[in-house]
Parts: structure tokens; C-alpha cells; sequence
């Protein structure tokens, strides 16, 4: 099994601006695909749910595909903003325990 990279910036490395909102959205979804309690169904943004890929685990490996998939759905710094926040707290209510 292959671990993924991310890598910021161009063919040098080096970026003077950072990760795009896309890049960081890709890595956050990343995350939150390969936790181990992740469940697609259970995703309350339906925004969210609409761009997030249906396969999961551990060995999800197609951060390239998902920021192609992400840049050509057109969508504004707003909306990104938006998934960004909603995949963050996604990954934190992954980390909490459950209220059973």
C-alpha cells in the first residue's frame, strides 16, 4: 500500500502564495475519507456530500482526480470557504465520542 503526497507549489517546490483554497479543500477530504469511523450517508452539507467522492479507507488514494473534479466545478472562493469549514467539522465530529 502507497501512502499519498501533497505537495504545495510548482515543479520547484515553492510557492509564494501557499496552497489554493482547492488544494486545501483536496487534502482536508483526504482526511476525512481515511478515517476509519467516516460514513458518506451520515455527511450533513449536502454542498459537501455533492463533491465528495464515493470511495473511502485508508488506501483512497486520488487527491489528483478530486482537485480536477473540484477545480472544474466552477466554484467560488465563498463556496469553497464554505466546504473547507463544513469538512473540518465533519473530521472534528469524527474525533468526538458518539452521544449513544
Amino acid at each position: 500500500m502507497r501512502r499519498s503526497t501533497v505537495s504545495w507549489g510548482g515543479a520547484d517546490g515553492a510557492s509564494s502564495k501557499g496552497p489554493s483554497s482547492i488544494d486545501r479543500l483536496a487534502v482536508h477530504i483526504g482526511k476525512l475519507l481515511r478515517h476509519p469511523a467516516y460514513r458518506r450517508e451520515s455527511i450533513v452539507s449536502p454542498l459537501l456530500r455533492r463533491h465528495l467522492p464515493y470511495d473511502a479507507g485508508y488506501a483512497w488514494n486520488d487527491e489528483a482526480g478530486l482537485r480536477k473534479r473540484l477545480a472544474a466545478a466552477g466554484l467560488d472562493e465563498a463556496s469553497l470557504d464554505h466546504l473547507i469549514r463544513n469538512v473540518q467539522a465533519e473530521a472534528l465530529r469524527l474525533r468526538r465520542p458518539s452521544d449513544t
